[in-house]
């Protein structure tokens, strides 16, 4: 980093550190916890200490490192024996200084249950044991007093947290009215993490006078549920703050999609994209004349939702320095990794293509056999900010006009986490948009163009032209790139690589838009399809009613018309079946839907009968694998395994899904085998583990989760346990000619490719020599175990084992013609 970057961010954190304190200044009665600086780690013990709502800890240090690191509070009581029972909260720290603040009243525990003070210690540590990070200052923040002429109330249950310089109002007060139901999530700031729905008024004694009012209004949501209301109306003293009718598709497109209208840096901070758009705030003018406040929601019970209000004089700033408070946590409790990067004299485009393989030695010449997808890549960078340029990508063909077809997308800057578990965020362009027609050019940060060209079997070998033409302000650039076509097929992948699957959930929450779910599946599955992907682990409904069951074949059966037909993992289904009936009952129905799916002529799924479990689990397991796979049923039982100690469950799994965490080799793979196929899924690295690490471990086949599985807001990084894991971004209306997706789905495609690369080679080799010989190379440097690996295969390495299949390709003679057993 630069020495002036680095010198700026360190003033952004001392800002930072400033709003803490001067926003909501401490009190005569703070309680410091150290007398002097320490490096950590730090013990506090509480000897019964017993600390009264709105309390926060407060902590300002220096990262003397020169990497982030993790810092880690953990606060225990005297019931805590494990990590699990006692508050554990994890903050990147960014090299500098760093300022934090949290609550520390009405905590949950790891395993989401309260931790009722006393509590008895709290511990400051950094991840891994690192040094160099120094505590200057710690101490317990007494809430701010209660300012003159200032309503503020914080909605909340008594064991919840209070935003300082506010006043917890409970359910049961009098003065509010409604059928009320409390919501605390785990995401956001005190202020509006939590809140009550269902408020129909809120009568507020207070002065006549004209007064300014703040709502905040915006409850968060959590897992794969977003508050979804159509109809919202506010009214304060005969103003209407908000008045809000819309359809299912006006709201998909206006609040589900609306963290897609702007670009991280291109159009503001952390803050702007996301902590003032998921905050629900409202201000307005109000005069009082009956010496009371009279507020009236309307609407769906989930748009009566209140979790913060303020009542100040019109020239008042409480509310104002609240934001600032929020903004303040928000950008120290999320520090975001920002690419270096400075705009050129002059607009630029160029070739960027090193995703897949190296051009030939012919410039910009990408050879592809038929039946192939090409993942090519282009990088604008502009001196100028652009809303409108024009951009037009031509399909190459040859010189005797023959074309092949190209998608076209481009990269979309958006905040989010570099791992689903990671405590930071990064500026990232990875979500590729399809509509190409909404893409502005900035002086800020550069422009990706994805295309992905559609090689097809009956391609005529031979060179295709295209190109990208580019039009910006003045200025006209025009980027060439040429496909040589090979002449043969890359044959189908035989072994089922592919995605755990779901619709976007908002088909579920409106009855007018559950009709399109299938069509929905339909695009999800031939996109996939398309890109080479055979195997999938997808939506299911419970098979427990005779119209369930009958909607289980016929998804079973889409699967199959879209080319899926090897049996696929039912991941939920039995699951939820043994939760809806009894033992019996199921039984029943399992037998119903086997006939089913004979008469269908469809492949048997696999049961999931188990997800990562605990050990005291083994026994009900395996008693209903027994059940699975008495004479009655005869039917396939699959588990997943991440850890060593559920070895045990191996004997009664048809189906084992293993990951790193359970170990992953190939001896173990093959010892694994007898009688049962083993899959990988979520590897560390899907690019190597989908593609040439399965090829070498002899697994059957690879899952990636998900798809699909948004936290809450499919664009907040933020608003979940972890982040949100998508590789096929949901969207209005009908199926999109070209569907926004993931960087991430890919480079899984690319693993995909590899495989395909792989077979072609193997039946290159009964035949070839050089093949065999190469076969054998390509085995030498792939290490049957996964940490081995892991750590030699750098995605380098990976394109250059890709790079040498490509050049043995090319070098058979032209005039020799693949046999059938190739394709």
């Amino acid at each position: 980093m630069a020495p002036d970057a680095r010198f700026s961010c360190s003033l952004s954190r001392c800002f930072l550190a400033f709003l803490f304190l001067t926003v909501f200044p401490a009190v005569q009665s703070d309680q410091s916890l150290i007398d002097e600086s320490t490096e950590l780690s730090f013990k506090y013990e509480f000897d019964d200490q017993k600390l009264e709502a709105g309390h926060e800890l407060h902590l300002e240090g220096f990262n003397q490192s020169d990497s982030a690191l993790i810092l880690i509070i953990r606060i225990d009581n005297e019931a805590s024996n494990s990590y699990r029972t006692r508050f554990n909260r994890e903050f990147s720290i960014q090299p500098g200084p760093f300022s934090l603040s949290i609550p520390v009243t009405a905590l949950k525990t790891s395993g989401n249950h309260p931790l009722p003070q006393p509590y008895s210690k709290m511990i400051i540590f950094i991840a891994g044991n690192s040094d160099g990070v120094v505590l200057n200052k710690a101490f317990f923040k007494q809430p701010p007093p209660p300012e003159k002429n200032v309503l503020a109330l914080d909605f909340g249950l008594m064991d919840s947290p209070v935003f300082p310089g506010f006043e917890l109002i409970l359910p049961d007060d009098r003065r509010i009215k409604g059928d009320l139901r409390a919501r605390n999530r785990p995401s956001g700031d005190p202020l509006i993490q939590d809140g009550f729905e269902g408020i129909q008024s809120l009568t507020l004694p207070w002065p006549n006078g004209t007064w300014k009012l703040s709502l905040w209004t915006q409850e968060q949501g959590e897992w794969e549920y977003l508050p979804h209301h159509l109809r919202k109306k506010i009214i304060a003293e005969n103003n209407i703050l908000t008045d809000q009718s819309l359809t299912p598709e006006q709201w998909v497109s206006e609040y589900y999609l609306e963290g897609m209208k702007k670009e991280a840096i291109i159009d503001g901070d952390l803050w702007a994209l996301i902590g003032e758009r998921r905050s629900g705030f409202l201000q307005t003018t109000i005069k009082i004349s009956d010496e009371q406040l009279n507020l009236f929601l309307e609407g769906d019970k989930t748009a009566q939702f209140l979790s913060g209000l303020v009542l100040e004089p019109v020239d008042g700033q409480f509310a104002t320095k609240v934001e600032e408070n929020r903004k303040a946590r928000l950008l120290s409790q999320w520090p975001v990794s920002i690419p270096e990067y400075h705009a050129p004299e002059a607009l630029e485009i160029k070739d960027i293509s090193t995703g897949s393989f190296e051009p030939s030695e012919q410039l910009n010449t990408y050879p592809a056999p038929r039946g192939s997808q090409l993942n090519l890549t282009f990088q604008i960078q502009s001196p100028v900010d652009d809303a409108s340029p024009v951009i037009a990508i031509a399909q190459p063909r040859k010189a005797n006009g023959k074309k092949i077809t190209v998608s076209k997308r481009y990269g979309h800057w958006r905040f989010e986490r570099p791992q689903p578990n990671a405590t930071s965020l990064i500026a990232s362009d990875s979500l590729l948009r399809g509509d190409m027609e909404s893409l502005t050019l900035s002086s800020k940060l550069p422009r990706k163009i994805h295309l992905q060209v559609s090689i097809p079997s009956d391609a005529e070998p031979g060179v295709y032209s295209g190109s990208i033409q580019l039009f910006s302000k003045t200025a006209l650039l025009v980027q060439d790139y040429n496909i040589q076509v090979l002449p043969f097929d890359l044959p189908r992948l035989e072994k089922p690589v592919g995605l755990y699957l779901e619709p976007a959930p908002f088909y579920q929450w409106f009855e007018e838009l559950q009709r399109w779910q299938p069509f929905s599946t339909a695009c999800d599955l031939s996109l996939l399809a398309t890109m080479g992907f055979t195997n999938v682990a997808p939506a299911l409904d419970t098979p427990n009613t005779r119209n369930s069951r009958k909607s289980f074949i016929r998804q079973l059966a889409q699967l199959r018309r879209f080319g899926f037909d090897q049996s696929i993992l039912a991941y939920a289904p039995l699951k939820r079946l043994l939760v809806a009936q009894s033992q019996e009952e199921a039984i029943k129905s399992l037998t119903q839907v086997k006939m089913l799916l004979s008469q269908s002529q469809l492949p048997e799924p696999y049961w999931s009968i188990y997800d990562e479990p605990v050990p005291e689990k083994t026994p009900e397991i395996i008693n209903t694998a027994r059940q699975i796979h008495n004479q009655t049923l005869e039917m396939k039982t699959a588990g997943h395994l991440n850890n060593p100690g559920q070895a045990d469950l191996i004997e009664a799994t048809d189906l084992a899904i293993i990951n790193h965490g359970f170990g992953v080799s190939k001896d173990s793979i093959t010892a694994m085998r007898n009688n049962r196929e083993v899959w990988l899924y979520n590897m560390p690295n899907p690019r190597l583990a989908a593609g040439f690490y399965l090829w070498k471990s002899g697994a059957d086949g690879y899952l990636q989760w998900h798809g699909r599985m948004p936290t809450a807001d499919p664009f907040d990084p933020t608003d979940g346990r972890e982040g949100d894991v998508i590789y096929m971004y949901p969207w209005a209306g009908s199926c999109p000619s070209t569907m926004t997706i993931h960087q991430r789905l890919l480079d899984l495609q690319e693993a995909v490719t590899d495989l395909r690369w792989m077979q072609w080679l193997e039946a290159r080799a009964t035949k070839d020599t050089k093949a065999q010989e190469l076969l054998d190379q390509i085995s030498r440097q792939i290490p049957g175990q996964w940490k081995a690996a892991e750590k030699s295969l750098s995605n380098k390495e990976v394109l250059k084992i890709r790079q040498l299949i490509l050049e043995y390709a090319q070098d058979k003679p032209q005039k020799e013609k693949d046999t059938p057993s190739d394709q």
